[in-house]
């Protein structure tokens, strides 16, 4: 991908890692649930025991002890966190082609929530960190999207106006909040549709 017209206008292009840069397992099949993926996302991304979680607020056990009892789930905690963590694969094949080539005028910068045993256990940080300019992770600093103040702590800490940065996530409720705020915003799941945003985002 080459650096052409209205590449100016963007500083910095900010990814969503699950379902973007990262292959996650279907939900229904990693967690035995039949809501099917986007009930899922929707139920997932409000939930207490989630956002706790992914503050660093409380740690896998409690979390996944909260977790078996708020959904009801037929099996233990112990067997949750066996399936939690094998929900993100790795990153997608070509997703670090993808990054690498991006134009050298745009940062690239990754805003997750997330937690430190997906982060650090499963070797996303490995995978990822060659091939970004800045991480924004949950755990560490405490905010959570869709809040606001998760979008405009990495404004400020990339000296970006949120009209200068184009972000990319695979849930609504994200994009949505982005969009609010001024960014470009775009919902896309797996390389092909990244691609192909950044493409038009970057070629108008």
């Amino acid at each position: 991908m080459t650096d052409r017209g209205g590449s100016d206008d963007i500083r910095a292009l900010i990814f969503d890692m699950g379902g973007v840069l990262v292959e996650l397992g279907e939900p229904d099949i990693v967690f035995g649930l039949e809501s099917g993926t986007e009930r899922f996302l929707e139920h997932w991304i409000q939930s207490p025991s989630v956002r706790d979680f992914e503050r660093g607020d409380i740690d896998i056990e409690s979390f996944a002890r909260r977790v078996v009892r708020d959904a009801a789930l037929p099996y233990g905690w112990q067997e949750f966190i066996q399936r939690f963590m094998s929900w993100p694969r790795s990153a997608f094949t070509g997703a670090a082609k993808l990054l690498e080539s991006l134009p050298g005028n745009c940062q690239r910068v990754l805003l997750s929530n997330t937690n430190r045993e997906h982060w650090h256990d499963v070797g996303l940080a490995a995978q990822l960190t060659p091939y970004l300019d800045r991480v924004f992770l949950s755990f560490e600093s405490g905010h959570l999207k869709p809040d606001p103040i998760a979008f405009h702590h990495v404004f400020e800490s990339i000296d970006c106006a949120p009209e200068e940065t184009a972000f990319f996530d695979d849930n609504s409720i994200n994009v949505e909040a982005a969009k609010a705020l001024g960014c470009h915003a775009f919902r896309t799941r797996g390389v092909d549709e990244l691609q192909a945003a950044i493409e038009g985002l970057l070629s108008g």
